[in-house]
């Protein structure tokens, strides 16, 4: 038999944090390092779910109920309170009344028990233990305090060992005993606090100027950020991500001091610098080396153009690897979905002549990445004036784990005013899940269904049935590759809505003007008529 101990030794190999729940999701044990996950002084009896962030607490909690003795889940990701990804795995021993869990943290692993979470000078907790707390109340009415002592350092030089070492624990007991929810050190000279009360927050650069008075040291030079947890019209997404922004700006120097603020006023300021960022990363490909070509969807009843979908081109005998690799390093999770979106609204923004709509992709890992959405969602808010003339395709719909997730991230696009569909959609089971899953207002099927239209006579059917579907859900139906006459017929016969392919002519390298509107497109001329209306 192997030893208990041994056991325990294997499960935290592989985990952070050990916890086991009841069939109602609340914690009956749990062992580990909990400070990374949460700031609760106990978690026994609370639900599990506070693990994780708001948008994946339902989520957590169908996993938890629908789950049968012998059943494993996961490993699977998960967003935490904190905002960073976890992974969770879930198992259901037969004979037991309870579901073994364990969470993994990313980044370098701590050690148990969550020792090394707290600051060893001043028994404050660490960043991570920080930013859990504050993304937890992020929205609600509290605040954050963030002090930077630049001098610190050069202070404690000065003084003796011992000295030096009072003034660290003065410093971390001053600011403990304010009652805050949690009570941090960011880094060398940096302190912070999340209190509920945004007065009390105010206190913070006094506390720690008192502690240095106390020893004789006079008042030393402070930077303070102040900010209240309130984030108008922000999703709990955007919340989190603004908080983020502010405290890795802040413990980076990036930002000295910042008088009273909120979120809302942060995530305008990390748009805003996010914009640019991929304005610059426009700019050094705007030799050729990424270019938007216009391709035509055309209404296969009235044979004129729906709208364009915008695709990227990228310098002949140069991969695009290089350039996507650069655009994530300007801080975009996916860098190149976000550069399209703003490429194709500058272009509507900036020539009244160009009346068309235009479909740009939108890869299936930046709805399933709460950061990458939410910086994409942050843009299409901007721009909802332009949402009647935008439609946004998903594509690599493989790459969304969390249907429920990907389908509230969608509709609160569609929200928005904007027409939302899937790319590369097919005529099997996975495709109709993605039907029942997600609401949609059109769907675009793979070219190689195109192809085979004809040559087996249950595809035909099966694929037929589909686009039934589609029509009693009011989804429009598009057919890519569409590449000869009798493909357009077929296409026609069988009872898809639009066409794209080369039939239809090359790929635009601008859009039509105002002069070419009403004309009807003929094979390599192109017209253009709004509908979708």
């Amino acid at each position: 038999m192997i030893e208990p101990i041994r056991l325990l030794a294997f499960a935290f190999a592989g985990a952070d944090l050990l916890f086991e729940i009841d069939s109602n999701g609340a914690i009956l044990f749990v062992t580990g390092a909990p400070s990374g996950f949460s700031t609760a002084a106990t978690l026994t009896g609370r639900p599990a779910s506070e693990f994780f962030a708001a948008e994946e607490q339902a989520r957590f909690m169908v996993m938890a109920q629908s789950m049968t003795p012998g059943e494993r889940q996961g490993p699977l990701q998960i967003t935490l309170a904190s905002g960073e990804k976890g992974t969770l795995a879930m198992c259901y021993l037969p004979q037991s009344d309870r579901i073994s869990c364990t969470l993994v943290r990313p980044g370098k692993r701590g050690r148990l028990g969550g020792s090394t979470n707290k600051d060893p000078e001043t028994g404050l907790v660490d960043k991570d233990a920080f930013l859990a707390a504050a993304a937890e109340h992020a929205g609600g009415r509290g605040a954050v305090a963030m002090v930077n002592v630049p001098n610190l350092p050069d202070v404690c030089a000065k003084l003796s060992p011992q000295d030096a070492a009072g003034l660290m624990a003065g410093i971390g007991a001053n600011v403990a005993a304010m009652g805050a929810i949690v009570a941090a050190r960011l880094s060398q000279t940096r302190f912070g606090i999340v209190s509920d009360d945004p007065r009390a927050a105010k206190s913070l650069s006094e506390k720690i100027q008192s502690a240095v008075r106390e020893r004789g040291l006079g008042s030393l030079q402070v930077e303070e950020v102040l900010m209240s947890l309130k984030g108008r019209n922000l999703s709990p997404e955007q919340n989190v991500l603004a908080l983020r922004y502010v405290v890795s700006q802040f413990t980076e120097g990036k930002i000295k001091a910042v008088p009273s603020t909120d979120l809302a006023v942060m995530f305008d300021k990390m748009m805003e610098e996010t914009v640019a960022k991929a304005q610059a990363f426009n700019s050094t490909v705007a030799d050729g080396a990424f270019n938007l070509a216009f391709e035509p969807i055309v209404d296969l009843k009235t044979g004129f153009t729906s709208h364009y979908e915008a695709l990227s081109r990228f310098e002949a005998g140069k991969s695009p690897a290089e350039l996507v690799k650069f655009a994530e390093e300007l801080c975009l999770a996916d860098g190149l979905d976000f550069a399209v979106a703003l490429k194709t609204f500058s272009i509507l923004e900036g020539d009244p002549a160009i009346t068309a709509k235009i479909a740009f992709n939108v890869s299936g890992r930046t709805f399933a990445d709460p950061t990458s959405f939410g910086m994409l969602a942050g843009l299409l808010a901007k721009k909802r004036a332009l949402a009647k003339r935008v439609l946004i395709e998903m594509t690599e719909s493989a790459e969304v784990p969390d249907i429920t997730a990907a389908d509230k991230a969608i509709q609160s696009l569609r929200q928005m005013g904007y027409k939302v569909g899937i790319d590369d959609f097919g005529a099997g089971a996975a495709s109709l899940q993605y039907l029942h899953g997600l609401t949609v207002d059109f769907v675009k099927f793979d070219g190689g269904v195109i192809q085979r239209l004809g040559k087996s006579p249950r595809e035909d059917a099966l694929l037929k049935s589909v686009l039934a579907t589609c029509n009693e859900l009011h989804i429009e139906t598009v057919a890519e590759w569409i590449d000869s006459a009798d493909k357009l017929q077929r296409c026609k016969d069988i009872g898809f809505n639009c066409g794209q392919g080369r039939h239809f002519g090359g790929s635009l390298a601008e859009l039509p003007k105002d002069h070419s509107m009403m004309q009807k497109r003929n094979v390599r001329r192109e017209g253009e008529r709004v509908s979708w209306g």
